[in-house]
């Protein structure tokens, strides 16, 4: 049964994501925000070549692969994902300070007069072609889950018409069952590398430890709902499978 303290996902999710946005900008671009506090602000591995690692050019990168990620985000919650529950208060509350705090220091640590400089080239390339890579992944299984959705995918692969869920199957889905937090690891993983800074590691550690604490609990609270065995199976799966292809 839905949590009637908590607000619409929908409504929630897109002003996580639309804030995260906004305040990257501000803290990236505001004149005057000035934190220069190692290691709080500032590149963890600056590159040798200080001509490259004060190349200012650079944060125009870091505000493309942020908006690439949050700009999807957004347009998934309005145009793919159909959860008709309400989410608790905790996350209703949660989410979006969560989100907006790392926004917020993200921006600020990657700042030149915050003292930020360049890592090395070659991790700048790395990290900003795994992080493309993985948002092409995100697309690519939000439209199957769509197909999966509006029955355009095996009818057998489906949940009954009135479920807002599905069944999926196939793609990594055959070796892990939670491909989008594989995902989104490796999606943070290449940005820590492009970028070198506290917060990008932060996010990256924190975010996979909250993953599987809720995953934990929303699924052994379905485990016990429900009435379907191959539900109740998937909802078993082993909590490790959930993060890394193939694990047990």
């Amino acid at each position: 049964m839905a949590d009637a303290t908590g607000l619409d996902a929908v409504l929630v999710n897109s002003a996580s994501y639309i804030g995260a946005l906004a305040l990257f900008y501000v803290a990236m671009k505001v004149p005057n925000i000035i934190l220069g506090h190692f290691p709080l602000t500032g590149c963890l591995l600056v590159s040798s070549d200080k001509q490259f690692a004060s190349n200012k050019d650079f944060e125009y990168l870091f505000v493309a692969l942020w908006t690439v990620y949050f700009l999807r985000r957004t347009i998934e919650v309005f145009s793919v994902c159909c959860s008709q529950r309400r989410l608790t208060l905790v996350e209703s509350i949660g989410g979006p300070i969560y989100y907006w705090f790392f926004a917020l220091w993200m921006g600020l640590a990657l700042r030149h007069d915050n003292g930020y400089r360049q890592t090395y080239l070659p991790l700048v390339v790395i990290g900003s072609i795994i992080f493309l890579i993985t948002q092409c992944c995100f697309i690519y299984r939000k439209c199957r889950a769509f197909r999966e959705m509006t029955g355009l995918e095996n009818e057998e692969n489906s949940l009954p018409q009135n479920s807002p869920h599905v069944i999926s199957r196939g793609a990594l889905f055959e070796y892990i069952s939670c491909s989008h937090f594989c995902i989104e690891i490796l999606s943070w993983f290449g940005f820590f590398l492009a970028s070198w800074v506290l917060p990008a590691i932060m996010f990256l550690l924190v975010t996979p430890l909250l993953t599987l604490l809720s995953y934990l609990y929303s699924k052994r609270k379905a485990s016990e709902t429900s009435e379907e065995p191959e539900r109740r199976e998937r909802c078993n799966t082993n909590l490790w499978r959930t993060l890394i292809p193939a694990c047990f």
